[in-house]
């Protein structure tokens, strides 16, 4: 499915995706399930879980895929200001926060 995201909500059924530009920033947060996020003009793609935010820009070609179950994502207006290097900041603040994430679970999971 190919969109704008002008929906405040979508569910994306199990392996199923949906694609699009957003004409403005946007937040994206996982209510449920698990997805890919694909940003095009991003190095690393993403895999974000419930509870999971990153700020999505405008303009660029945005993929969701659904992982092994349903999935429910939520949009949101971004509140700051998101042009030029500020994007590129939160970007990377949403990438060093998962990047954390990450590890801590990988941790627990060694040392369980």
């Amino acid at each position: 499915m190919t969109n704008n995201f002008a929906k405040p909500s979508y569910t994306i059924p199990s392996g199923d995706t949906v694609s699009g530009m957003l004409e403005q920033a946007r937040r994206i947060e996982i209510a449920c399930g698990r997805v890919w996020l694909t940003i095009a003009g991003e190095e690393h793609d993403f895999w974000l879980s419930a509870g999971d935010t990153v700020n999505l820009p405008a303009n660029r070609l945005i993929v969701i895929e659904s992982d092994q179950q349903a999935s429910l994502i939520e949009l949101s207006n971004v509140v700051e200001a998101t042009t030029g290097s500020s994007m590129q900041q939160h970007t990377s603040l949403n990438v060093a926060s998962y990047l954390q994430k990450l590890s801590q679970k990988l941790r627990d999971q060694v040392f369980a």
